[in-house]
């Protein structure tokens, strides 16, 4: 079964809190190790990891209507 989108975001904002700025660092090496182990579902899950780190490291804009 596959991660929720809850347990992705969740896994994002603790690398982020762990590793800071080097937390999408830290996720791409992770998908390129198990790429060589022939992990592709384990990848596929980093790739949807570091999404969620951009997105959760990305600040809130000040919208003004």
């Amino acid at each position: 079964m596959p991660p929720s989108d809850l347990d992705i975001a969740r896994t994002a904002h603790l690398l982020i809190q762990q590793h800071g700025d080097e937390a999408t660092a830290m996720a791409r090496r992770k998908v390129e190790e198990m790429r060589r182990k022939g992990d592709t579902d384990g990848a596929d899950i980093r790739l949807r990891i570091i999404v969620a780190i951009g997105t959760l490291g990305t600040p809130p804009t000040d919208a003004r209507h």
